[in-house]
């Protein structure tokens, strides 16, 4: 099962421990809730590829995980104003991931659980900046889901 991209993700916790306000995955089948556990591994593995890839900001590592049709979603603004931008293609979103979450100055990129699910937390300067839901088809990404706004991150775990 892949992570969800129809809303934004609402809670990181550390790999090591799992605590939720509501019950996960509460209205999903006995089979879907089997599937995730299964694929739950694999998805770990490709999300730790690309985290590794975007931290030595190598694009000989990080195109071949890329779907061709990838796209990413950056989302910023207001709860009630939301922004939305879309970059598509393996190039642009080569290029966003590398240069836009590689390694500056008082960012840091870590692997965290978003929405159920392994993703990244961007973290400025030790506050959360944002959360990075990845979803996958097979082997490779097609989405990435970028959620910047600290506001929205305001309830999420310490890890």
């Amino acid at each position: 099962m892949t992570a969800s991209t129809d809303k934004a993700p609402a809670l990181i916790i550390g790999p090591a421990r799992r605590a939720t306000s509501e019950p996960e995955n509460s209205s999903a089948t006995p089979w879907e809730r089997l599937w995730e556990w299964l694929t739950r591994p694999t998805h770990y593995r490709a999300v730790r590829a690309l985290h590794y890839a975007i931290q030595t900001r190598d694009s000989g590592l990080l195109d071949p995980l890329l779907d061709p049709e990838i796209a990413v979603v950056l989302e910023d603004g207001e709860l009630e104003h939301l922004d939305r931008r879309i970059v598509a293609g393996r190039h642009d979103a080569s290029a966003l991931l590398l240069h836009g979450l590689g390694a500056h100055a008082g960012l840091r990129l870590d692997i965290r659980s978003v929405a159920g699910q392994a993703g990244l937390m961007l973290t400025d300067r030790g506050k959360p900046a944002a959360a990075i839901a990845v979803d996958f088809t097979g082997r490779r990404i097609t989405m990435v889901w970028i959620r910047l706004h600290p506001y929205a991150l305001r309830h999420w775990n310490r890890v």
